[in-house]
């Protein structure tokens, strides 16, 4: 689970719609401090990523090893949870996926008959000619761009008897559930930000980038988890504006590494340390370093002068609204091709973690201090701002050519707002959706 996905579940609610928000029981405070209902399933992402094993392979930076081996060790609580989501959408309307539950949901969709979209938060595994598949990196020819995407078989292909064995304990047959997905015209949600994603013209006109979700500050104000860790407000106030380092929810693979750079950090800079999933043990003392695990970006980061993060895509949208450069110090999955696009629009740096060392990381923070970086962040920052404002209006997104047919021809249609400040804007989007059902109308026992 994402926190990207509670400013949709708000606004919903808001619109005095019922929403229930299911993830693993290690979520369940964050989600209930928000005031949503919750069902937990079987499993705690937590603790499987910090296994040994898991931590490993985090290292490599294979991607589809990493999540070859997340599929093999669930197990047991892999079925737990596939029936856990089974139980949680039975009464439900419209059921909203991720990427990572997308062919669970999709099934259940499918069995009970029921509306589906999906919310990518990262570059999504639509096929497109203007940039590869993920794995591959962020620049191609256009003619190998969209030949990449079918890399995506070979993640499916480790997943696939479990997603068979599903669909069987469930009366469905067996089926290529990925392609089902791709072909069943969907609404797909891309919430991630114009500033680094241009939207492909050879996408399907069901597929939309909005802009990234995101909390507002009063909805932030009302929740009961979130609050600023005791003495950092004071800490703050004590010297110059710190660097921000933190990993999130992907666990440092190579922590003696990391903290080789902190040491060469904390030579020059003020130090904030969020650790996040990070276990990392007893943590050497110092002066000018404050430690937490977690904390409020909006509020965080405006009040340091450079983040040095993971890469993932939340991450990414909060420093981008802070107006503050990155140094994207990326592990693996989406984390290397974001770290590279932030690099070639001048708003930070890349340092793959492999090739992290005291004097690269020291040398990136001090290279995206100079004016000209900090000016593009400002812009930015604004430009976001403005789309989610909509400049006094929602700003035109794409929508369904009504005479272009199986063309995908794309006209402008200002009753879809393109870019959402929260879930408010999003619920209206989604209202205005004909959503489809992939149990009737594209249903997946044929997709051998």
């Amino acid at each position: 689970m994402s926190s990207l996905l509670l400013p949709l579940a708000l606004g919903l609610m808001k619109a005095g719609k019922e929403v229930v928000l299911v993830a693993s029981e290690n979520f369940r405070e964050f989600v209930e401090g928000f005031g949503i209902a919750y069902r937990p399933i079987a499993g705690d992402s937590e603790n499987l990523i910090n296994s040994p094993a898991a931590l490993k392979l985090l290292e490599g930076g294979n991607v589809f090893k990493f999540f070859y081996h997340l599929q093999k060790v669930s197990g047991e609580s892999a079925v737990r949870s596939n029936h856990d989501m089974l139980d949680a959408c039975r009464d439900a309307d419209y059921l909203i996926a991720n990427v990572l539950t997308l062919p669970v949901v999709f099934s259940i969709a499918e069995r009970y008959n029921k509306k589906i979209a999906v919310v990518f938060l990262s570059l999504p595994p639509i096929p497109t000619r203007e940039f590869p598949f993920q794995a591959v990196g962020v620049r191609g020819h256009r003619w190998i761009n969209r030949l990449s995407y079918r890399l995506l078989g070979l993640s499916y292909a480790m997943i696939r008897k479990q997603v068979d064995t599903f669909r069987k304990s469930i009366g469905l047959p067996s089926a290529n559930v990925l392609q089902a997905c791709l072909r069943s015209n969907m609404l797909a949600i891309v919430a991630e930000s114009g500033v680094l994603l241009r939207r492909p013209a050879d996408w399907p006109p069901t597929a939309h980038v909005t802009g990234f979700l995101y909390l507002s500050p009063d909805q932030r104000a009302a929740q009961s988890v979130d609050t600023t860790p005791e003495g950092l407000g004071e800490w703050l106030t004590k010297g110059e504006k710190p660097v921000y380092i933190g990993f999130g929810s992907i666990p440092v693979p190579d922590r003696p590494r990391l903290i080789r750079a902190l040491d060469g950090v904390l030579a020059r800079y003020r130090v904030l340390l969020s650790a996040g999933w990070t276990r990392f043990g007893q943590l050497p003392v110092h002066p000018n370093m404050f430690v937490t695990k977690y904390s409020n970006h909006d509020w965080l980061l405006p009040r340091c002068c450079v983040a040095v993060i993971h890469g993932g895509i939340g991450t990414v949208g909060a420093v981008l609204r802070s107006g503050i450069p990155a140094v994207v110090v990326s592990v693996l999955a989406d984390q290397p091709v974001n770290g590279k696009i932030i690099e070639s629009k001048g708003l930070g740096m890349h340092i793959p973690f492999k090739k992290l060392t005291p004097e690269r990381l020291v040398h990136a923070i001090g290279a995206v201090r100079t004016p000209a970086t900090m000016e593009r962040c400002r812009v930015a920052a604004e430009r976001g701002k403005q789309r989610g404002r909509g400049r006094g209006g929602h700003r035109p997104a794409y929508g369904v050519d009504p005479q272009g047919g199986l063309q995908n021809r794309l006209y402008r249609k200002k009753a879809f707002p393109a870019r959402f400040h929260d879930g408010d804007d999003l619920r209206l989007f989604l209202q205005r959706q004909t959503l489809p059902d992939p149990g009737r109308d594209q249903g997946c026992a044929n997709q051998r």
